[in-house]
């Protein structure tokens, strides 16, 4: 067995909850090729020892995986656990639902996968020009999988590529990462697997020969375009699994009916954005003029949020007030919003003494008195939700004196949620975009995250209320323009 994978199956836990992750473990190693069909488990004692457990976890760990089919035990001399690859069971434990993941969950996933397989890519490439990498294994894995006549045996070459590809970063955390990814996505890819075969061989053979040239940023490239194309596939079947029906009565029909619909839902994101925000300016403006304390003040300006959100889902995540430290002596928030979903709204609690609200994306830039409603551009709010986000802004002024800013946050997943099935009666490639050009919705999964610039924008409708732009029929391929 060679070093690397040693290293990767059998290296200790971190989990404090070891009993269940050496099992995983394990199996993902079996599933994913990494321990291969046929090969011998080191003795209980030492991998006991190895992963940092006790024999008796380890024991149970390995009768779980004999309950799978993925280990045999086998007595007398000669004897010990030896790996039983079942490909068909490795499918059926492996296969997840796609309902079980959210748009955002596929796009943040087909990111990051991207991340690690380019990074993976140019670091292999690094290596053959110092040297260090033999490409006999790597070379093999590219094409394997057109040997494969089944869908699952297809699944193991698949990840078996991507797990050594990884593995020629020389990062055993790096591939770690890699198997773990794999284990949860790299069934769904295969969904729909007619073509897909011959298109994942020629794309992994391209990425090789990248590598065996040396060429680190021809390599990333094609790298993080392979994982892109295989994961908006999974992005498509999700689409279409979120799609109201065609012959609902409440479903656009005509492009004139369904633009005239999407214009509708942009009016109602704005409208309960502005009515969240009335509600909690209501709050702040009684709290100043009766002179509650602070601790009063924010109970009540809370309270108000937490009805605002109330009313607003399923269009609102959250809405609240931000104090400016210039009027109070001191900046602190106000805001309620829905992590775990609508039924359970929360306090959201930010350090203010690490939270920069000057460069906030969602403060509202202007100055007068008679402050208009900002919309901010689409963002990950790192500092606060950490959900990627647009938020509505408005700053509140009493008597000459600005006091802070009302806000209300709506998630990009409820905007695609809401204009998606419009969308569908539009051309293929037909997007919503935020003032900066970034897709808010689509009804194409390849733009989803994605950013189309102006140029590319051809038929280009504003929508009311917001600065977002209805482009339908985007010209040219920007699977690699991300936000």
């Amino acid at each position: 067995m060679t070093a690397w994978k040693e290293q990767l199956a059998f290296a200790p836990l971190e989990n404090a909850d070891r009993g269940e992750e050496v099992g995983r473990r394990l199996r993902h190693a079996i599933e994913l090729g990494v321990l291969e069909d046929g090969s011998q488990l080191p003795s209980e004692s030492y991998l006991a020892s190895r992963m940092g457990v006790s024999t008796l976890t380890l024991r149970a760990a390995l009768a779980e995986l004999r309950g799978l089919g993925l280990v045999e035990t086998r007595r007398g001399k000669g004897g010990g656990s030896f790996v039983k690859a079942n490909t068909g069971d490795i499918a059926r434990v492996q296969r997840q639902s796609l309902e079980a993941y959210s748009l955002e969950d596929l796009r943040d996933l087909r990111e990051y996968r991207a991340f690690l397989a380019g990074s993976a890519a140019a670091a292999a490439a690094a290596a053959i020009q110092s040297h260090r990498l033999s490409m006999g294994r790597l070379d093999y894995t590219a094409t394997e999988i057109l040997a494969c006549e089944h869908t699952a045996d297809a699944i193991r070459a698949d990840s078996k590529f991507h797990i050594e590809l990884a593995a020629s970063s020389g990062s055993v955390r790096l591939t770690r990462q890699e198997v773990a990814l794999q284990a949860e996505v790299g069934p769904l890819i295969w969904v729909d697997p007619s073509g897909h075969r011959d298109a994942a061989a020629e794309e992994h053979t391209r990425i090789v020969e990248a590598i065996s040239a040396g060429d680190a940023d021809r390599a990333r490239a094609l790298a993080e375009e392979h994982v892109r194309r295989d994961m908006n596939l999974v992005i498509d079947e999700r689409m279409e699994l979120e799609g109201t029906p065609s012959d609902s009565p409440h479903y656009p029909v005509s492009v004139d009916e369904a633009v005239a619909a999407i214009e509708s839902v942009a009016a109602v994101f704005a409208g309960t954005a502005a009515a969240s925000m009335r509600e909690v300016e209501q709050a702040v403006r009684a709290s100043i003029g009766s002179g509650a304390s602070r601790e009063r003040a924010d109970s009540d300006i809370y309270a108000a949020a937490r009805r605002a959100v109330a009313i607003g889902v399923p269009f609102l995540y959250g809405t609240g007030f931000v104090a400016d430290q210039s009027y109070f002596g001191e900046s602190w928030i106000s805001w309620c919003y829905t992590p775990a979903g609508p039924e359970s709204p929360q306090r959201l609690y930010i350090d203010m003494d690490l939270y920069d609200f000057a460069t906030a994306p969602w403060r509202p830039d202007d100055t007068g008195d008679d402050s208009p409603i900002h919309t901010s551009h689409a963002y990950v709010d790192a500092s606060g939700t950490n959900e990627n986000i647009i938020t509505f802004s408005k700053r509140v002024v009493v008597a000459g004196s600005y006091v802070g800013a009302l806000g209300a946050d709506v998630r990009i997943g409820q905007l695609q949620t809401a204009f998606e099935p419009l969308l569908r009666a539009l051309p293929p490639n037909t997007c919503i975009v935020d003032q900066h050009g970034a897709v808010i919705a689509t009804n194409t999964g390849r733009y989803v995250g994605g950013t189309i610039p102006k140029a590319d924008q051809n038929e280009r409708r504003a929508l009311p209320g917001v600065p977002w732009w209805l482009c339908m029929g985007i010209a040219g391929d920007h699977e690699d323009q991300h936000a």
